[in-house]
């Protein structure tokens, strides 16, 4: 392209150069095809310069659409495993509801020490009832609160990828962040979720609870009248 626009600059040149005239000896210039020719050189490099730009910023372009871009690699403390999955794994869940006493979780034994008054003695099912209850209660607030931490923590940085995307200044890190919030948004519903299913185990375990107290107190009345038939005998 620009090898013909020169061409024709110069080739309208020596046309205007071309047409002289001797007179007397003496040679006489066209001035208006020596201006016409100067002008045409001008149009030449003016749309030369157009067509450059135009190809700098087609170039730019095409690197905004082909280099791949780190999507979580933005907001890294969002990959961080316990927001990315605050509760624990599904094989622990049932010792934690239940109140297993080996399965005091961190955040748990932060709620078991605040609410905790007595721990009864002994291996009788009340005993044993009353002290995983007691555990059973605080797995189940600390697994909340992680929950609800995580939960905080990505609204805050959802918060911050939306000022981001306001102060973006192409439409490849426009994409980014959307993608990102995009990401994170799901992330959050699927915590609700996690959220909605242990409000659904909490209430499961409640029954439970109410149902082992049924039958310790029925045990205990079976045993008792075991104990008077034994005398009788």
């Amino acid at each position: 392209m620009r090898n013909t626009l020169l061409a024709t600059a110069a080739l309208a040149g020596c046309v205007a150069f071309g047409n002289v005239a001797k007179a007397q000896g003496y040679p006489v210039y066209d001035n208006l095809n020596v201006l016409q020719a100067v002008q045409a050189v001008a149009t030449a490099a003016k749309e030369l310069a157009q067509l450059q730009l135009q190809l700098q910023q087609l170039q730019q372009t095409y690197q905004m659409f082909t280099n791949p871009t780190n999507i979580t690699g933005m907001l890294p403390a969002l990959n961080a495993p316990s927001l990315q999955n605050s509760m624990p794994a599904a094989s622990s869940m049932p010792g934690q509801i239940a109140g297993s006493s080996t399965t005091l979780s961190s955040l748990g034994q932060t709620f078991y020490t605040l609410n905790h008054i007595f721990t009864p003695t002994g291996t009788d099912p009340q005993a044993t009832l009353l002290n995983r209850s007691s555990i059973s209660i605080a797995n189940i607030q600390g697994i909340a609160a992680a929950n609800l931490a995580s939960i905080e923590q990505r609204q805050a940085n959802l918060t911050a990828m939306q000022a981001e995307l306001q102060n973006a200044t192409d439409i490849k890190q426009v994409t980014a962040i959307n993608g990102r919030i995009a990401i994170e948004s799901n992330a959050i519903q699927g915590q609700q979720a996690q959220a909605q299913n242990l409000t659904a185990m909490t209430s499961a375990q409640a029954q439970s609870t109410q149902q082992a107290a049924l039958e310790s107190i029925r045990q205990g009345h079976e045993q008792a009248a075991a104990m008077f038939t034994g005398t009788l005998n």
